[in-house]
């Protein structure tokens, strides 16, 4: 690629293999030279997975809205004498996760609300009734936010809900909770909630317990591109002790609903600079994830081409996004192959371990 000449000496550093630094990551994602910085991302997408792109046929259950919890950033959440608050009980869950498997989904994104009535014996009924009517279902669930919360009301330590979750049929755990781990941010969009020491720590103690995780950063609120990068820089710091970390998930902010409503949404050059940075810093995260339901649907085929291997889930009933004011209308599962196939990339069928697709024996 000789056309590149501003980044001439990343692309010379990330051809050879070597690290790029905090400091050529604030240059990349402070950059407007899309052309060359989609490029190098693209480069580095394409030596890790060819012309494959990754989507599962999952659904989403937000279990309850009901949060101790107020975050400014968030839409979502309700206190329990909130008329439109509420908490499904585990046949409603159950029902539903068993209805998407027998239409092929064969993943269960569990994520909610901190509900300081819901103890771990319900968490642990749901997993266990979710796995003995879908056996073949995997459940990507609950937060670090939501771990950390758990064992703090049943008054035990972390690692030991993590451990009785999965004995219960947890198979993952999702990316959520980690916000901006600028403590600056964090003091001004979600104080109350664990810091970033914590997060990873919990993190850390899932990637012990022989499970997989995500790893998100909500941008385009009050961070600085600085203190994305040092987000980043951060997440690939416990990447290389743990190795447990599968996909990077950036999430661009939804302003709408939120104590946040005066800031304006993310443009598409934001949207960009992050996931192209992304991919070039975090050389140790086998995969860059862009959920379709935090962008606009155009910007999935140009996600593609800056760094992007993976476009996520059909989600089906996913509520939290919705409530933040989110576009997106949302893809079947036919939909979001021939979008896939559309952009000339190979749609790859994939649960959140990146297991290729078991359907045989999804429901009991």
């Amino acid at each position: 690629m000789e056309f590149i000449r501003e980044f001439k000496d990343i692309f010379t550093k990330i051809k050879a293999g070597i690290r790029l630094s905090e400091e050529d990551g604030i240059r990349l994602i402070t950059s407007k030279n899309l052309l060359e910085l989609g490029a190098m991302a693209d480069f580095v997408r394409q030596r890790l997975h060819g012309r494959k792109a990754y989507f599962t046929h999952s659904i989403n259950v937000n279990h309850t809205n009901i949060c101790v919890l107020s975050c400014k950033f968030c839409a979502f959440a309700k206190k329990k004498d909130e008329p439109d608050a509420y908490a499904l009980a585990v046949d409603e869950i159950v029902d539903r996760v068993r209805r998407a498997a027998s239409h092929g989904v064969w993943e269960a994104h569990v994520v909610g609300g901190l509900h300081a009535e819901l103890r771990l014996a319900y968490y642990e009924e749901m997993l266990r009734r979710i796995k003995k009517a879908c056996p073949g279902v995997l459940i990507q669930a609950f937060t670090a936010v939501e771990l950390d919360f758990y064992a703090r009301l049943q008054k035990i330590p972390v690692q030991e809900v993590i451990g009785r979750l999965k004995d219960a049929g947890l198979g993952g755990v999702p990316g959520g909770g980690a916000e901006i781990f600028s403590e600056r941010a964090r003091a001004l969009i979600c104080a109350p909630k664990i810091s970033a020491e914590r997060w990873l720590e919990v993190h850390r103690y899932v990637h012990e317990a022989g499970l997989r995780s995500n790893a998100t950063m909500l941008y385009g609120h009050v961070e600085t591109p600085e203190e994305r990068v040092d987000h980043l820089v951060r997440l690939r710091e416990a990447q290389d002790e743990t190795g447990g970390f599968l996909a990077f998930v950036p999430l661009a902010f939804q302003p709408d609903h939120t104590e946040l409503s005066h800031l304006p949404r993310t443009s598409g050059v934001t949207d960009f600079q992050v996931l192209a940075t992304a991919r070039l810093l975090l050389d140790n995260f086998p995969h860059i994830r862009q959920l379709w339901n935090y962008v606009d649907e155009k910007f999935l085929h140009v996600a593609l081409e800056c760094g992007v291997d993976d476009l996520g889930g059909t989600n089906f009933d996913e509520t939290i996004a919705k409530a933040a004011g989110s576009h997106a209308k949302g893809f079947t599962y036919g939909q979001l192959v021939a979008l896939i196939r559309a952009c000339g990339w190979e749609p790859v069928e994939v649960n959140s371990t990146y297991t290729p697709v078991q359907k045989e024996c999804l429901v009991a």
